[in-house]
Parts: C-alpha cells; sequence; structure tokens
C-alpha cells in the first residue's frame, strides 16, 4: 500500500509540517539508495556468473 506523498494534514504546526517533509525527503534518498544497490548487486552477481564461466571455459581448455 503506497501513500500520498503530498498529502499534509491541516492540523499539523509548520514545525511538524517541515518534518514531514524532510521525513518524505529522507524515504526518497533511502529508496534511490536502496535501487542503486539492487543494480550494483546486479551488476556484481553478473560479474560473478560471467567469471565462472570463464573459468569454467579456461579449465576445460586446460585438459587439451
Amino acid at each position: 500500500m503506497e501513500e500520498d506523498d503530498s498529502y499534509v494534514p491541516s492540523d499539523l504546526t509548520a514545525e511538524e509540517r517541515q518534518e514531514l517533509e524532510n521525513i518524505r525527503r529522507r524515504k526518497q534518498e533511502l529508496l534511490a539508495d536502496i535501487q542503486r544497490l539492487k543494480d550494483e548487486i546486479a551488476e556484481v552477481a553478473n560479474e560473478i556468473e560471467n567469471l565462472g564461466s570463464t573459468e569454467e571455459s579456461f579449465s576445460f581448455c586446460s585438459f587439451f
């Protein structure tokens, strides 16, 4: 369930509104960091998979 990040309750003080804005900004930063980490993990996993394939090919060729 995703919240509407533009909603601001009318009974908040100016300080509370600022804090809510800060929380929402930080949430977006964290979501961007999570996506960046997911992308890096996928890249490393792909490199490991390719390295394994290269090693298998090398090992197979070394028998001949």
